[in-house]
């Protein structure tokens, strides 16, 4: 049994991927020709009515929006306006006398419970 080492060297050095002549200068005709024919559609021509349509009803929109707002808030405030009106004169709290220190004492007593300031100097001096 004979074995041969320099097997590579016995191998014929040519090209194994080729290509038929002329392929590549005729390609184009060749997609070409097997492409169909391309059928030219006409433009629609579009009215102005229906270019403008999408403005109008958008604009309608907001109109209706509008006053549907000004209907709701018309109805609305004048109640509020009748209620509250009669609500401060027999609230407890319009007839409460306190005094500018008494009531910053109130605020800061509120801001030390919530621990307000350890969130402020946390976020100032921590981060």
């Amino acid at each position: 049994m004979e074995t041969k080492i320099n097997k590579l060297s016995e191998i014929e050095k040519r090209n194994p991927f080729t290509v038929p002549e002329d392929y590549f200068s005729r390609f184009n005709e060749h997609i070409m020709a097997r492409l169909p024919e391309k059928e030219i559609v006409e433009p629609k021509k579009v009215s102005m009515w229906d270019k403008a349509k999408p403005w109008v009803y958008m604009a309608a929109m907001f109109m209706g929006i509008f006053f549907s707002i000004q209907l709701l808030t018309r109805n609305t405030t004048n109640q509020v306006a009748t209620i509250s009106s009669t609500q401060f004169t027999d609230d407890y709290w319009s007839t409460v006398q306190i005094t500018e220190e008494e009531f910053y004492q109130y605020l800061e007593e509120q801001l030390v419970n919530d621990g307000y300031y350890d969130y402020m100097y946390n976020q100032v001096y921590m981060n």
